[in-house]
């Protein structure tokens, strides 16, 4: 698609320029720019996928992954709830933008505040787990306290952000990584060590509280009172309904890689149900797949997303009991839990189209992939 692109488009004009192409019978991109640029990233997203597969058959490296995603995480949560703190105008304090393209909902290093909740709880997760390894292995009382940290601040940017999907992921998360580990958790904790960590809990709750305070969390909330008048007129449905009338056009190959932006004005010119703005990504990941891939490409993407969450799935049941360390059997639910979740939020948000996420994404299903040959380690 990629090499046979049929044009160009031309965004001073608003037009597409015609190319010679290859095989002009056979389907091209619809703007070869696009999906080139497109396709280097999709290779280095592939290939780290293969690097982290690689990479997970060592329990040392496996370790540092491991912390070095929960440091990332907490930093970037971190960044996020200090602006809010600050309140910061703009990212990194810089001055704010014109009021035509003010951008209100950023969060950290994010433009948009979906995109910042779908890192965070790509990351959290994880988090969670550093301190669940902390607690049920004999480590050392100062990585014990960094995990709480991060933890903590990982989970309130959760919190103080103001994208509304986010916060429903985060809390259906929650409530899976509790019935994966809870009852264990409880069930090796003594008398005296359940009341330090019901004690523990309370502080985490009440250092949660005191942080998404000073983070404004009056924020958030007033989105949520809002939302019930804007949810029935949010224009991302209707951009929904003209992508939908845009999809037999794609057919089995698509428009091309990364083509949305230019396909869609066309098609919401002379749509009834019109939307205003520019649109560089449809709210609904699936939906703009299927324009930009086809059906044939889209199920290629599917099957390298959900088979990746499915081996996982597979691989933990059958061989994390008898044949993996510790540290897999609490890696492995998280990191499933973690795709999971994002793949509910690109249901309504775009998080799979951003590359820091992309990046993360691809990390997790190496991991996925890679733990169908993590019990020839250690059989």
């Amino acid at each position: 698609m990629a090499f046979n692109a049929k044009s160009i488009y031309d965004s001073d004009f608003g037009v597409f320029v015609l190319l010679g192409n290859i095989a002009p019978p056979l389907p091209g991109s619809v703007d070869y720019a696009i999906s080139a640029a497109w396709m280097i990233r999709g290779a280095l997203l592939l290939g780290t996928i293969l690097f982290v597969a690689d990479l997970s058959q060592s329990n040392r490296w496996l370790l540092r992954l491991w912390y070095v995603i929960g440091l990332v995480g907490g930093s970037i949560a971190f960044l996020g709830l200090l602006q809010k703190a600050t309140g910061a105008q703009m990212i990194f304090w810089q001055p704010p933008p014109p009021p035509e393209v003010w951008v209100s909902t950023f969060f950290s290093t994010y433009y948009y505040h979906g995109n910042a909740g779908a890192f965070l709880n790509v990351v959290w997760p994880l988090s969670a787990g550093l301190v669940i390894r902390a607690f049920t292995s004999r480590s050392h009382p100062g990585m014990r306290a960094i995990s709480v940290t991060l933890f903590i601040v990982t989970i309130a940017g959760v919190l103080a952000n103001t994208s509304r999907m986010a916060l429903v992921v985060a809390v259906i998360l929650l409530v899976a990584i509790c019935a994966q580990f809870g009852r264990a958790l409880l069930r090796n904790l003594s008398g005296a060590q359940k009341g330090v960590a019901f004690a523990g809990a309370l502080a985490i709750l009440l250092a949660l509280i005191a942080v998404a305070q000073a983070a404004h969390l009056e924020q958030p909330l007033n989105r949520w009172q809002a939302g019930r008048e804007q949810f029935p007129g949010d224009a991302r449905w209707r951009a929904s309904r003209v992508a939908m009338r845009a999809l037999p056009g794609a057919g089995v190959f698509g428009f091309g890689p990364g083509t949305f932006r230019v396909v869609f004005p066309a098609y919401n010119i002379r749509s009834a149900n019109q939307v205003e703005g520019t649109w560089r990504f449809l709210h609904e990941d699936y939906l703009q797949t299927l324009l930009e891939w086809g059906w044939l490409g889209a199920s290629l993407w599917g099957l390298l997303f959900f088979g990746g969450i499915t081996v996982g799935i597979r691989s933990y049941k059958k061989y994390a009991r008898l044949q993996w360390m510790p540290r897999r059997r609490v890696l492995q639910p998280l990191v499933i839990i973690a795709l999971i979740g994002v793949a509910l939020h690109a249901v309504v948000d775009f998080p799979l189209q951003i590359e820091s996420i992309q990046l993360y994404v691809a990390t997790y299903l190496g991991l996925c992939w890679g733990s169908s040959l993590w019990h020839e380690r250690f059989s």
